[in-house]
């Protein structure tokens, strides 16, 4: 029986994005006469690398992942439909190179299911009664997956809006369907290759590669809690100190479509429309904003487990993600173990403050000695999102982890490295920085 005796994990420099790919060696070959198996996590990016770094671009990476994975990929996960994690998949080079792969299986979050969209189309659509939702879904949880949808409509035509905001346009422009990419994807997902997980739910990745094990800790549907369906403005998880009605306050305008401009002098009108379109960007923004966080938190939380080797892959999951796994360790003990001991952390939405909880950095903070030292790995990019204190990557967040671990970014790639690669014996950590080959050498 093939063992396995290594796993590498690969974080590709896509700028503001997620992109890594997890290959486990064995010993001997398995049953298909290969001796790896490769999963990808994620294939997006919202904003290229900062100049002077590697450039990034969608089609070079997908040229990377088919070569370090030989030309075929066994599992591939999108953790939620957001721009810097699948953008990837629409861009023609990218999606030639997807569909050489051929994942054997495809796993994406139980929001993203096309039948939900095929039981109801909104909210209030009558559908919901007569059709049988999927996945032993109820009614409730298809509600919030359409309502996502909805939301995602109304964004869509925000960006359209004259006199938005600059800054609120680019935030809308993230929530955007990505339609071309999801129609790949669901195009890789045909037959029985397709899975849409939610949190508890049997991945297949253990049938798919042999010794995994694989742990679904989110997202949670509305039914098992029904509070992932709310933000919160702030939390003590978070490192600092609700949809729908967002979209009953922008409805409206966002329906207007986008008005031809009109050219007004100073005066009263001029005054009067300045206000107007500063109310309009306030109202899109608290859209764009709710959007945002509901979108995370349909994140797909992976634990994967090989041999003696753990890693946590939590996509953008926010606290509303994660509150029912951590609401588990209490009772738990076997559980708490096991996120405590992890070999290797994939930061939580770039480094921001509303996706590592603290109560899982003092996991962290209490291991001992004779535990193998935590790497943390984090795709970023500085001076995308926030300011200060509420910068992405955070600082506080950022000092907290390099207590607790070894923390590798792809913002601190200057030498335009095209990846940072970790390796790990399968039988015990640490992982470590595998150097690379400069090319002709």
């Amino acid at each position: 029986m093939s063992t396995p005796i290594r796993v590498r994990v690969r974080m590709y420099q896509v700028g503001f994005g997620d992109c890594f790919l997890v290959s486990v060696e064995y010993d001997e070959p398995l049953s298909d006469g290969r001796s790896e198996r490769h999963i990808l996590i994620d294939y997006g990016t919202s904003h290229s690398p900062r100049e002077g770094m590697a450039r990034g671009r969608m089609g070079d990476v997908a040229a990377l992942i088919e070569k370090h994975t030989g030309g075929r990929l066994d599992v591939l996960v999108v953790t939620h439909r957001h721009r810097d994690h699948l953008r990837g998949f629409e861009v023609d080079a990218g999606a030639t190179i997807m569909k050489r792969l051929a994942p054997t299986l495809v796993l994406r979050s139980w929001t993203e299911d096309p039948r939900l969209s095929a039981t109801a189309n909104g909210p209030g659509d009558p559908g919901l009664a007569a059709a049988e939702p999927p996945n032993g879904l109820t009614s409730a949880s298809v509600r919030y997956a359409a309502l996502l949808a909805e939301a995602q409509e109304h964004v869509a035509k925000l960006t359209q809006l004259v006199g938005l905001d600059d800054d609120v346009r680019a935030a809308a422009e993230d929530q955007l369907k990505n339609a071309e990419a999801v129609a790949l994807l669901d195009e890789l997902s045909l037959g029985d290759r397709g899975r849409y997980l939610h949190a508890g739910m049997e991945s297949g990745i253990g049938d798919v590669v042999p010794g995994m094990r694989a742990t679904v800790l989110g997202p949670p549907t509305v039914d098992q809690d029904p509070r992932v369906a709310k933000q919160r403005e702030d939390d003590p998880e978070y490192w600092l100190r609700a949809l729908g009605a967002s979209l009953r306050v922008v409805g409206s305008a966002a329906d207007a479509g986008a008005p031809a401009p009109i050219a007004h002098g100073p005066g009263p009108v001029r005054w009067l429309i300045d206000r107007l379109a500063n109310q309009r960007s306030h109202s899109a923004a608290r859209l764009v904003r709710d959007l945002d966080d509901a979108l995370n938190n349909t994140s797909i939380i992976l634990l994967l487990e090989i041999k003696g080797l753990s890693m946590l892959f939590p996509g953008d999951a926010q606290i509303e993600n994660w509150r029912l796994t951590l609401e588990r360790l209490t009772d738990e003990p076997q559980l708490r173990e096991r996120l405590a001991g992890i070999d290797l952390y994939k930061v939580g939405h770039h480094g921001s403050r509303n996706a590592t909880p603290r109560s899982l950095h003092a996991l962290w903070k209490d291991r001992g000695p004779e535990q193998p030292r935590l790497a943390a790995v984090l795709s970023t990019r500085q001076d995308v999102h926030g300011k200060g204190d509420g910068a992405v990557p955070q600082p506080q967040l950022v000092t907290a982890l390099r207590e607790v671990a070894d923390l590798y970014s792809t913002d601190d790639l200057t030498g335009g490295e095209e990846w940072i690669e970790l390796e790990a014996d399968a039988a015990h950590g640490p992982f470590h920085r595998v150097p690379l080959v400069p090319p002709g050498r």
